[in-house]
This record gives C-alpha cells, structure tokens and sequence, in this order.
C-alpha cells in the first residue's frame, strides 16, 4: 500500500487511511543505518512511527545495487562493517530470521609492496606476530605486547561506551582513571596517531601499514587529542566482517523490523521543512504536499540540512545557529573505481594468501609516501603519479555478487578531494587510468583481456546519490577533537535532544559518529523513549553494563 501511495502529486487522491495530513508520536527523516534503527527500536515499543526516505531506497549508505554493472552488484559504499561484535541492535533484534549473515575472514588487511613482500593484520594476533617477524623482531615483539594492552582498551571502554552518552571532558578524564585501560586511553588521547605509531614501532612498512589502517577513514595524522582511536580502529581493522549479499540485507532486515512492528516506511519522499511553533516541533511537510504532524521528530542528516534548511535558520537560537555554521566536513572523500572482471585480482607477491584477504593496500612503501597522498588530497591536490589506496575482490566472499558464475567484481578506493582541478567530469577518465595503472602494478592481471566493465564513483557522485554527505562527507562531518564527544556536533545536540523541542539528532554528525557503528540512532532511540515515558523493551549489551559499573557508578 505504501509503495502506491509514495511520490504521487496529488494529495487529495490518496487513500483514505492514508490522508495529506496525519498524525504519529515520531517521524524519522532519513532511512540509513542510524534512521532504520531509531525506527525500528521505537516502532516495537509500540509507537506510531513514520520512516521517511528522500531516495527510491532505502538503506543509505548500506547500498548494494546493479545500476553500476547490469548483471553484477558492488556494494557502493560500505562493505566494511567493523562494530558488528558490539552493535545492540544485532542483540536486541533476532536478524538472523531475515536471513542476515555475518563473514569474519582469518586475513583482514594485507599490504603489498613493490618487491613482492607482504604485510598482513589478522584475526589471530599470533598470525600477525609471524608476519611482522619478516620485517622486525623487535616489531613482532611490541605488537604482541602492545595489541593486548589496546585491545582492553577498544574493547573494555571504547567500543561499549560507543552506545553510551558522551561525558564532559572533565568527567570523563576522572572516569577514566578508575582502571589502567582508561588511563591508557588517557594518555593515548594526548598523543597524535603518527606519534603513537612512531614511537612503538621502528620499521616504516609496519609503521605504514598501521597508519593506513587507523587514519584511512579521515583521522588527521598528525593531529593531537584523536589518539583513543587508534587502538580502536587496529583492533576493528583486525576484525572486520562482510554481510554475506551485500551491505543492504542489513537494511532490509532493519526494515522488516519495522513494519512487523506496524512502522511505516515512506521512501521516495522528502522531507522539504520541519515545522515548529513557539520553539516545538510540530511536524514535517514532504514535497508531494502531505504533513505528518508529530511532537518528535528524528533526523539521521547532517547538521546544516536538519537546521539551517530544514528548521531554518530564522527559527534557531543564536548560539545554536553559530554551531551548525561552524560545522567542518570530512578532510577528504572517495574515489572508487568499481571493476568486474573474468578473474579475481591476483597479486604479484610471494605469499599466495595475500589474494584472500578482505582489504588489500596498494600504491605505498613507505609512511612518507602515505602522508604526502593524504596532505595532497587535504590541500585539494590530486597527485595521479603518487596515489594509493585500498581494494577488495567482494566476489571472494559473496560470489552471488556476480549473475554470471566464475566471474567477480571488485574495487579499489582512493581518497580524493571534493573539488579538483578542471572538475571529476573532465578528470574521471584519467583519474581511473590512473587507479587502473596503479592496480595493475600489484596486480598484474587486471588487463583489458580480464576486466569487463569498470565504472569510477567520484566525490561528486556520492554527494548526488546521498545529499547528506555534503561535498562527498561521509561522516557528515570530521573528527576533530572540537568535533567529537560531547562536541558532537554541539554541545546543545551531543546527547541526541536540540535545544528545539521535540526534534532530535541520530546521524553519523551526531555522537558517536559515522562508519555504520550504529550508535546515533540506538542513541536517538534511548532518549525519545525516555522522553516520551516509553519503557524501554530492550536492555545494555553485557559490555556496557560493565562498563557503567567500572567508570559511571
């Protein structure tokens, strides 16, 4: 029924028990990850939930489609999915009756360098020990003792506090220094990601591979008071899973939660103004011509389109208006050159293995040259000679990606600026002849006689197809110490309710952040039914019970 009723252009012909004008106790804007899950937590409790969708589908950035390759999908934008282990949702809801499935490869990152040696960050620390061994002794040594260590840190107090309010700064410091691991992540936070690395580890190809790793999705390297990523992010890079048919079967499977539970999904529909009256939301208007009235209102976008064109900016407060103007995006985007191909990339390295591994770096033998591609591309430059990236057949673990059997689709990502030098429409083709030379320095068999169809995704594009991610912004806004925590993305909006009353925050610009970690919209989901005196159906993961026994009670 939903489906014939979305993007009509007139109201007055829609169902009756669906009029132009309705009522529900909450409306999401935005049906990605975080939307999907607000939604579905809030709809089981027995709320009358409206999901609003501005594109044909939903799922955001869980996108699997074909529209790139007829007969073949790629996951066009996220395929690494590193929280799965602590995510509530993947508890609170039985997934798996959907037919959702999680992949944990034993090799989870490789990097490959000109002579035909290999890097390799796996599963098992005992496996990455004999493989730092190749490059240094000492290396192997201090990874083995210092993993452990980070790993009571990611796991202990940053993963679980994921799903938690943020602290003030002071709070949290005195929080945290209840337990080695907290004053651990202390002590870390101080420091820079490349300061971290440098000082633990002496060989530049080790040091290279751990910078990548925990800087490649925006952390600026050289920058102080981000360093509780670092162990974070290498134990998630050592643990990442693939959702076995692509990225979207966990928004499907969001999805059917919903509507089982009598939600309401309407895709196709913008949302064009939040309204309001005497400081309160009152509900939304869509472009067709229909309002859903509601007391709240959940918006997963990013902070300039939920205030200032949304809301407007007449109708905020003053501080709160200089907040979203000050707002920073994403350092960098991505460029992606999507490839099916009659064979699977098969790198020029002397341990065969390197093939089956989940995410493959190419381009780089040392961290100079790393730091050189990513302060190019954050000065806007897009150095074609010096680029690298990162690439995964997606077939190796889904071969149902490709409607013809034995063949395969792959990418390889790069970071690239929004804006480039004669623009992406006159660049793109040198841009991917480039990513094409590059790929087939590590791989020699992605040739013409192998490769079938290639289609380049430019920052340009990722803004088109998701509107939120502003200039390509896919986190809908740095990390920065200004920008994280309780700045996240203010002070006012850090705990998910806006100084407007009703209207919430649950996007990757909300805390947490960004990277289908699902913590905005479980967020969102916690505070809307407590200020609503809903009670709540679900209860904290093990892990953050612990945690707010160690560092809250």
């Amino acid at each position: 029924m939903v489906k014939e009723l979305v993007g009509q252009p007139h109201p007055q012909s829609f169902f009756s028990e669906f009029p132009s004008e309705s009522e529900w106790d909450v409306v999401v804007i935005g049906a990605g990850p975080n939307g999907l899950i607000s939604a579905a937590y809030l709809a089981r409790a027995g709320l009358k939930v409206a999901l609003v969708e501005r594109r044909y589908e939903i799922g955001g950035g869980l996108a699997t489609d074909e529209i790139l390759f007829p007969g073949y999908y790629t996951n066009v934008h996220a395929v690494y999915h590193m929280m799965v282990d602590f995510m509530p949702v993947l508890r609170d809801f039985d997934l798996r009756r959907h037919g959702l499935v999680w992949i944990k490869p034993n090799l989870q990152t490789a990097m490959v360098f000109e002579d035909g040696s290999s890097l390799q960050l796996t599963r098992m620390i005992e496996d990455t020990v004999d493989s730092i061994h190749k490059f240094s002794t000492k290396d192997a040594v201090a990874f083995g003792r210092v993993m452990r260590d980070w790993r009571k840190v990611a796991r202990e107090v940053v993963a679980p506090a994921t799903y938690i309010p943020p602290m003030a700064p002071l709070d949290l410091t005195a929080a945290m220094q209840r337990t080695s691991a907290g004053n651990e992540l202390l002590e870390l936070s101080e420091q820079s990601p490349l300061e971290i690395i440098n000082e633990r580890f002496e060989n530049d190809r080790v040091r290279a591979l751990f910078l990548y790793t925990t800087c490649m999705w925006g952390l600026d390297p050289r920058e102080t008071g981000v360093g509780f990523f670092v162990p974070l992010l290498l134990d998630r890079g050592m643990n990442k899973c693939y959702c076995q048919g692509g990225s979207h079967k966990l928004a499907a499977s969001l999805a059917r939660e919903l509507v089982q539970a009598g939600g309401v999904i309407l895709d196709s529909s913008q949302v064009n103004r939040i309204t309001t009256h005497n400081g309160a939301v009152t509900g939304v208007e869509l472009w067709e011509g229909r309002t859903l009235n509601s007391k709240a209102i959940i918006s997963t976008l990013d902070p300039e389109t939920t205030f200032l064109d949304l809301v407007g900016a007449e109708n905020l407060p003053g501080d709160l208006k200089d907040a979203v103007s000050n707002w920073e995006l994403d350092k960098w985007s991505y460029s992606t050159l999507h490839v099916a191909s009659e064979k699977a990339p098969h790198f020029a390295c002397r341990d065969s293995s390197v093939d089956e591994s989940f995410m493959t770096i190419v381009g780089f033998e040392s961290t100079d040259q790393i730091l050189a591609h990513w302060e190019n591309v954050t000065s806007g430059r897009f150095d074609l000679d010096d680029l690298g990236g990162h690439t995964t057949c997606q077939t190796t673990f889904d071969p149902h990606l490709s409607r013809v059997p034995g063949n395969h689709v792959s990418f390889l990502q790069t970071h690239a600026p929004y804006d480039i030098a004669g623009g992406w429409d006159e660049r793109g083709p040198e841009v991917e002849e480039a990513l094409l030379a590059k790929w087939r320095k590590a791989a020699p068999n992605m040739v013409p006689g192998n490769i079938l169809m290639t289609a380049l995704e430019t920052p340009e594009d990722i803004a088109i197809r998701l509107p939120n991610m502003r200039r390509g912004s896919i986190k809908h806004g740095d990390y920065n110490p200004l920008q994280l925590g309780c700045f996240r993305p203010n002070q006012d909006c850090s705990g998910t309710d806006t100084p407007i009353e009703g209207l919430y925050v649950g996007g990757a610009s909300t805390y947490p952040g960004g990277l289908v970690i699902g913590g905005p919209g479980y967020l969102a989901a916690n505070k809307v039914a407590d200020d609503m005196g809903v009670e709540r159906w679900w209860k904290p993961t093990p892990e953050m019970e612990r945690y707010v026994k160690t560092y809250l009670d």
